[in-house]
């Protein structure tokens, strides 16, 4: 099964995407830059913000468990197979997403 990468860059808005692969991109991308009650009448949608300014130590196993379940429930047409932080020199971390499509998704 293929695997594809995204990195979360929240500069990277694309409101007319392609195709379908770039559609669950920009949906990822987005999913990771939302927290929870940020947006109006879908108060559900995004992440928590509690983990925000933790160390890499607290921060990471946290962000990862609610990454796989948040990208899952809100893309349905990904399987989450992995999640890594990386961690920048000036403190801030970006989640980079490996993922498949699941069966019957074309791209």
């Amino acid at each position: 099964m293929k695997q594809y990468t995204l990195t979360y860059n929240p500069s990277v808005i694309n409101f007319r995407p392609a195709n379908v692969l770039e559609e669950i991109f920009q949906n990822i991308n987005t999913i990771l830059g939302t927290y929870k009650f940020s947006v109006p009448l879908f108060r559900g949608f995004g992440f928590q913000a509690g983990f925000i300014d933790k160390p890499m130590s607290i921060l990471q196993p946290l962000f990862v468990r609610e990454a796989v379940e948040k990208i899952e429930q809100y893309e349905p047409r990904v399987i989450v197979e992995e999640v890594e932080m990386t961690a920048e020199i000036d403190g801030i971390a970006y989640p980079i997403v490996i993922f498949s499509l699941r069966n019957g998704v074309q791209v």
